[in-house]
């Protein structure tokens, strides 16, 4: 049986980093691929089709590729998966919007405005909630050819946790942002279980847009939380309660 690796790239979520590594140990037997629109989604055929017709590809990367992993009778999928502390990746989405100037709204606000008043924008948007509420569990929560479920509350929005669980269990090769060098140095020894080595020496951040990386977690939670007002800092929690649940399950599994 073929073993493939297939990196579900969230972004955001130190996955240039790992894509890096990937390409430093097969080259071009590693695939990054996306559809021509952000709003693309790839689903389990689709992406079973992309491993068929590439078959001396060792590792596959996606941004819109999602959970559960394709499944044929000659082919097994071992996916990865970085999970970040939410209220970590929306500042980092703010500073790197906010840099790139891309033309898109969520880009020209982010110039235009403090992080606060950005973090208050996005919470009352229709779209641009999906940016700052539950982000994680909405991509690691969907089914066979379907999207997540999704509902609109007063907080934020809700996508189904349980299937963002069931699906993150799944995953051998899960990782934290925070905790990348720990996290991935786990990887080689699961991965030479199935016949592929990987080396992981060089893991120097890729695509960071805020300087604090020397900080722990606890100390960049604490700053964050001094430099935003107290009612915008529980709003952006209350939006955020299943993906800090989901992050605090990743969290207890892999420490």
């Amino acid at each position: 049986m073929r073993t493939v690796i297939c990196h579900y790239h969230i972004y955001k979520n130190s996955g240039t980093t790992f894509d890096r590594i990937l390409t430093r140990n097969f080259g071009d037997r590693h695939l990054c691929f996306d559809g021509p629109f952000p709003y693309f989604s790839i689903n389990q055929q689709e992406l079973l089709k992309v491993i068929q017709r590439n078959a001396d590809v060792v590792a596959f990367s996606s941004h819109q590729i999602t959970l559960p992993v394709p499944t044929a009778l000659d082919i097994n999928v071992l996916p990865a998966v970085f999970v970040r502390h939410p209220l970590l990746r929306i500042q980092s989405i703010y500073s790197f919007k906010r840099a790139e100037k891309d033309g898109t709204d969520t880009s020209r606000n982010a110039e235009q405005m403090e992080f606060d008043e950005w973090c208050g924008h996005c919470l009352g948007h229709p779209r641009e909630v999906t940016l700052v509420s539950n982000a994680q569990t909405r991509m690691l929560g969907a089914v066979t050819g379907e999207s997540a479920l999704a509902q609109r509350t007063k907080t934020g929005m809700v996508y189904d946790f349980h299937q963002a669980l069931r699906n993150l269990r799944t995953v051998d090769l899960l990782a934290r942002t925070e905790y990348f060098d720990a996290d991935v140095g786990r990887f080689p020894a699961l991965l030479a279980a199935h016949g592929i080595e990987l080396s992981v020496e060089d893991t120097t951040p890729a695509n960071v847009t805020v300087d604090d990386l020397g900080k722990s977690l606890q100390e960049r939670l604490q700053q964050l939380r001094e430099s935003v007002p107290k009612a915008l800092y529980e709003a952006l929690v209350a939006a955020n309660e299943q993906d800090l649940a989901l992050y605090e399950q990743a969290c207890m599994r892999l420490d």
